[in-house]
């Protein structure tokens, strides 16, 4: 009989969030039976999964929800661990009928709200932290705090790389307790084409927000291109950062070099990359301390051969082949991108297709889907193994 797992999350499936869609089918293809209990549900026809259930958070005017925003104000609502068991009524609930063997939560928020549910049902927790979740969110006292109960009381801590679980450990995880599993996308969607001719189409892709980079990226590419580089940049995604983008863009003059394309499927952004020549992200910690992950989209671009400039943010020098290491720059560092973008374009065909076959050969071997997911499978063997009395 195969393990039962239920999914806990926010929305199910955002366009973001591919890297949870994508596990949940690939456990099911691997003989894990899975459930997803979420908020809402989104995207249903681009991730037709079935086994959905959607338990509705409270509006902003549930009597509940304003008495805890009252209750903030004046420093009386308690911790957030305790508080937010009754902020999502129904949820145990639905866990129960689902009856999992494991439950695993996505992202620190659901993380908190499972742990009074998986202790009350009985059931191993695993939560799987993905980035601000582990930067940005433990800044503010009362989520430093409410982490405390994750600590003690989930049988295993996911997280992305090994650069966030040093973080997860310094937070106050149980270092034993912490596993990395990569973020991870399905090779054979993303067909390889080695390089050819001159880097003259970069494209970037990611949501228009600070730590994406974006405005370092647009300002790298127009100084590369005023000198006579006859470079074009493509940006899409979409986010709150978009006038600052379309502003700068409009006061440089840069309109025929930087093209903001916006959201687009899925399958789009797939055909986008393979008329680029290199790919561009410009990642980097944005002022309220959020931070990337393992940006799944350096998979993508890497698996259909595109050479790579980035930066040394986060986990991002664990997902690039060592000998391409020399087209990282140090984030917000534009001078050194100008630098690694005249680099890529001054190598020879045969030099790019070098480091975009090592690239290739990173995501094979290191974030290939059906490999990840079975490390998750025999993760939740593990956790289903009772807890030392200690």
């Amino acid at each position: 009989m195969g393990i039962r797992v239920a999914h806990l999350c926010k929305a199910f499936s955002k366009r973001s969030e591919t890297f949870i869609y994508d596990y949940v089918t690939e456990l099911e293809r691997q003989g894990t039976e899975n459930h997803v209990v979420a908020s809402r549900r989104v995207n249903r026809d681009e991730r037709p999964f079935e086994k959905v259930r959607v338990v509705p958070w409270p509006s902003v005017w549930n009597p509940y929800r304003v008495a805890q925003r009252v209750l903030e104000v004046v420093g009386l609502d308690g911790p957030l661990d305790s508080s937010w068991r009754t902020w999502w009524p129904g949820a145990e609930d639905t866990l129960a009928q689902i009856a999992p063997d494991v439950l695993h939560a996505h992202f620190g928020r659901p993380g908190v709200k499972a742990v009074p549910i998986a202790e009350s049902l009985g059931v191993p927790l695993v939560v799987t932290f993905y980035g601000y979740d582990i930067s940005q969110l433990p800044r503010h006292p009362r989520w430093r705090a409410a982490y405390e109960s994750v600590w003690q009381t989930a049988r295993a801590i996911v997280v992305l790389s090994e650069e966030m679980k040093r973080q997860a450990v310094r937070l106050g995880a149980p270092s034993d307790r912490v596993q990395v599993v990569h973020l991870a996308r399905d090779l054979e969607d993303f067909s390889y084409r080695p390089p050819e001719g001159p880097v003259s189409e970069l494209i970037s892709v990611g949501r228009l927000t600070e730590k994406k980079g974006h405005l370092d990226a647009i300002r790298a590419v127009q100084r590369v291109e005023g000198q006579g580089g006859d470079l074009r940049l493509r940006i899409v995604g979409e986010g709150p950062q978009r006038d600052e983008l379309e502003q700068y863009i409009q006061d440089h003059a840069l309109q025929d070099t930087v093209e903001l394309l916006g959201t687009r499927p899925n399958s789009e952004v797939g055909q986008l990359l393979r008329r680029a020549d290199a790919f561009l992200l410009c990642s980097k910690t944005a002022a309220s301390g959020d931070r990337e992950g393992t940006p799944t989209v350096l998979i993508e671009a890497q698996a259909v051969g595109l050479p790579c400039v980035s930066t040394t943010h986060a986990g991002i020098p664990e997902m690039i082949p060592q000998d391409n290491h020399f087209l990282l720059a140090p984030e917000g560092d534009v001078d050194a991108l100008v630098d690694c973008i005249r680099r890529l374009r001054a190598a020879s065909t045969e030099e790019r297709r070098r480091i975009a076959e090592a690239g290739r050969t990173k995501v094979e071997t290191a974030f290939g889907l059906a490999t990840e997911a079975e490390k998750l499978r025999a993760l939740y063997r593990a956790v289903q193994t009772p807890a030392p009395v200690s």
